[in-house]
């Protein structure tokens, strides 16, 4: 179609052209029925109008229209999207124009709703799939499991009896009359008390009714290498876990005990049940290939078993089998995304960006998957939404900050990192610097608090980065001018930066904790933010919002803050009014 084609009828142009380009089909012909003349052809831009009135630009004709503002433009109303915006205005006296626009708007509409549902379907299908092959994988790997329990219990009876039996047999190979009878009964006693302990191994009789701490601690005193067991597992869990993590358990000390040197047997409960076992004088090497079946098992039920030689010498083996019934994150909620504008925000960029599929669903993982803090050497904080906590033993020294700030390793990708105890010297320095470290003194459940409180702007960061990043490689601008202007209109982002400073104790002095819940520490609600209470009135919220920006405006006044003190009184003034400002909104529609 040339720039001076006759316009098509809509239906025309919904049944010739493919899905993925029918938005821009629609516009194209409508932007031929509009021109005038010998005039230019109209620009023609369709906008998504979120709930807190930003314009998101879905589409635009032509396509290369970096989508500046417009001073002189029309704006018709599309159903259930938002607005049409023509530049410059077209001339609607012609009956037929304005039928081709009122079309056209309905149609717009309903492709980008058709969109939006067959996208929701996609990811519903592929979740679906998803899951499918993570059973599948599961179903195998139990296959396996089972198939490693049936020979280890075949070698167990075997191999502890076979000598017993053929001395019994080399016994009763005589005469009656010449059978030793008392040595007879003597082995065959022995022999079955030996069957019955090997039984016990592999099925012990007292692991359901008191538990797997209780059956270590009777293992470890038969072990031929003295153990010492140190801690406990708090709590009972459910038979499943429990059997799973003695078994593991079980196999690391007999592998280990064969030197008959001293062991530790460490347990502890955090996401679920964890122990570690060390000891002198091994190979990690030879003792990883003799857990190779129980690496293989613990994994098929979720756990993990963990060898390291350390640097003081001793082989650790680390076993985690982490408990179902803890919950360690919740997703977000509706209410939480509903107070972060810059979250819907980032969720309408990323469903109007033009670019690969595997891109665009590695941007959108990125803003539903949850802020991940890691807690060293602390309790496990209660779940909060928005936030999944990993819980880490060792010492918060350089070479565990080496290790956290790689995402591919051990750790995987963690965002923010909260010490029970003050850090060894270099491991903040070990760490990236997009990697939030908490203050020393803040509790894990504070930090947890914090972050759920921070997740939604946290999150649509995180994804607006990635956006950026994938906008730079493909080159394209008109998205990369979105992003920017995105960037640049948003209040949260300054803010959240702000208070990335504070929670690492470098924010100015005048930021405060009442300065930091202004900013957005507890949540984006404009009752939150001024420290009210949820059911506060409307003329409270007005005089509590008019307070705050008189206080910023008499600190701005104050001499000598310095640069970092002014930058950071700028925020909060802006703050400030923009929690005015959306309780004057607010009000506004109510009385509508």
């Amino acid at each position: 179609m040339t720039a001076r084609s006759v316009p098509r009828r809509i239906v025309d142009v919904i049944a010739t052209t493919p899905r993925d380009s029918l938005l821009l089909a629609l516009l194209q012909n409508l932007a031929l029925g509009l021109a005038d003349g010998e005039a230019s052809t109209p620009r023609l831009r369709l906008l998504q109008r979120l709930d807190d009135g930003h314009l998101q630009r879905l589409a635009s004709w032509p396509q290369d229209d970096e989508g500046s503002e417009r001073a002189h433009a029309d704006h018709h109303a599309v159903p259930g999207v938002g607005v049409l915006e023509i530049a410059p205005p077209p001339d609607l006296a012609v009956a037929r124009r304005r039928r081709l626009l009122v079309e056209s708007c309905e149609w717009l509409g309903a492709t980008v709703r058709a969109d939006r549902a067959l996208r929701e379907l996609d990811r519903a299908r592929q979740e679906a799939l998803s899951s499918e092959q993570d059973a599948e994988r599961a179903e195998v790997r139990a296959g396996r499991v089972r198939e490693g329990e049936r020979i280890r219990l075949v070698d167990s009876l075997t191999t502890t009896t076979v000598a017993d039996v053929a001395e019994l047999r080399r016994r009763l190979s005589p005469p009656a009359g010449a059978v030793e009878w008392p040595a007879v009964h003597a082995l065959t006693e022995r022999l079955i008390d030996e069957l019955r302990d090997t039984v016990r191994g592999v099925f012990p009789a007292m692991l359901p009714t008191c538990g797997a701490e209780e059956t270590l601690r009777e293992l470890a005193a038969a072990s031929v290498s003295p153990v010492t067991v140190v801690g406990d597992l708090g709590r009972r869990t459910s038979w499943d876990v429990e059997s799973g993590f003695y078994h593991a358990v079980a196999g690391v000390l007999r592998a280990m005990a064969r030197t008959g040197a001293p062991l530790t047997l460490a347990l502890h409960r955090a996401s679920g049940l964890v122990a570690a076992v060390r000891g002198r004088g091994r190979d990690g090497d030879a003792v990883e290939r003799a857990l190779r079946m129980e690496i293989e098992r613990i994994g098929s039920l979720g756990g993990e078993l963990r060898v390291r030689e350390r640097t003081d010498g001793e082989v650790e083996v680390v076993v985690e089998m982490p408990d179902r019934g803890d919950v360690s994150s919740l997703p977000l909620s509706s209410r939480q995304t509903a107070a972060r504008p810059i979250y819907v925000r980032v969720s309408a960029l990323l469903d109007a960006a033009d670019l690969p599929d595997g891109e665009l669903e590695a941007c959108r993982d990125a803003l539903a998957t949850p802020v991940t803090l890691l807690v060293v050497q602390g309790p496990s904080p209660a779940p909060m939404p928005g936030v999944q906590t990993v819980l880490c033993d060792e010492a918060a020294d350089a070479a565990l900050g080496a290790e956290v700030r790689d995402r591919q390793g051990r750790w995987g990708p963690i965002d923010a990192v909260v010490c029970a105890l003050a850090p060894r010297l270099g491991f903040v320095d070990a760490l990236s610097s997009e990697q939030l470290v908490f203050r020393d003194g803040v509790a894990p459940a504070e930090a947890v608090t914090t972050l759920s409180a921070r997740a939604p702007v946290l999150v649509a960061r995180r994804a607006l980065d990635m956006l950026f990043a994938s906008a730079s490689r493909a080159g394209a601008t008109a998205l990369l001018w979105e992003i920017d202007r995105l960037r640049s209109h948003s209040l949260e982002l300054v803010e959240d930066a702000l208070l990335d400073e504070y929670v690492r104790g470098t924010a100015h002095s005048i930021v405060d904790a009442d300065a930091a819940r202004l900013l957005g520490a507890a949540g984006g609600d404009p009752r939150v933010r001024l420290g009210l209470l949820p059911d506060a009135g409307d003329e409270r919220v007005h005089a509590a919002a008019v307070a705050a920006v008189e206080r910023w405006q008499r600190a701005a006044a104050r001499p000598g803050l310095g640069g970092s003190g002014r930058r950071a009184v700028e925020v909060l003034q802006r703050s400030a009014a923009g929690v005015l400002d959306r309780e004057r909104s607010s009000s506004v529609r109510h009385a509508g």
